[in-house]
């Protein structure tokens, strides 16, 4: 199948953008020191690995319309090499940086697949976005189990206030 060429264009972007975060993910795991961190970096590094093969299957004319979300569960074993790193960021901010590329990841595969024309492509682009909440989601348990919160908490007065502002605006 010849893909639209918004398909075809954003798809290209994803994997400039996918090998720029793939290098970040290989520094940070060589960087952090909490295993459990280093195994959730590893996940996401492997299943991005395989959202780069799917993608170039996906533009591949001849195999494209073979190509289905089953595709994006058949992972493989990565290596991630380590060479000697400085220690440029603190554990904490690495943390919350991997925490805002699964994020920044989950919202760009499902604000492209929103534009995107061929149905497979369309949905495989969905299901990468669900498996990158899904590890935002590991990133957020794990920030919030061994991390400090800087968020503040409210009030009951100050919930209620909000409600009633709310309720007023809107004829409630």
């Amino acid at each position: 199948m010849i893909l639209k060429a918004i398909d075809l264009a954003l798809m290209s972007e994803h994997l400039m953008v996918h090998k720029a975060v793939l290098d970040k993910l290989a520094s940070h795991y060589c960087s952090v020191e909490d295993p459990k961190v280093k195994q959730i970096i590893y996940e996401q590094y492997v299943i991005m690995k395989n959202h780069v093969k799917v993608m170039i299957a996906l533009m591949d004319p001849e195999k494209n319309e073979n190509i289905s979300v089953e595709d994006l569960h058949k992972w493989e074993p990565s290596r991630i090499s380590c060479h000697k790193s400085t220690k440029g960021m603190s554990q904490e901010s690495l943390i919350m940086d991997l925490k805002n590329t699964a994020s920044t990841m989950a919202d760009k595969n499902f604000t492209s697949a929103l534009q995107m024309k061929a149905d497979n492509v369309k949905k495989i682009h969905v299901h990468m976005a669900t498996q990158q909440v899904m590890i935002l989601n590991r990133y957020i348990s794990y920030i919030e189990k061994h991390m400090e919160s800087r968020a503040p908490d409210t009030t009951l007065k100050v919930q209620r206030d909000t409600m009633q502002a709310f309720r007023k605006m809107y004829n409630l």
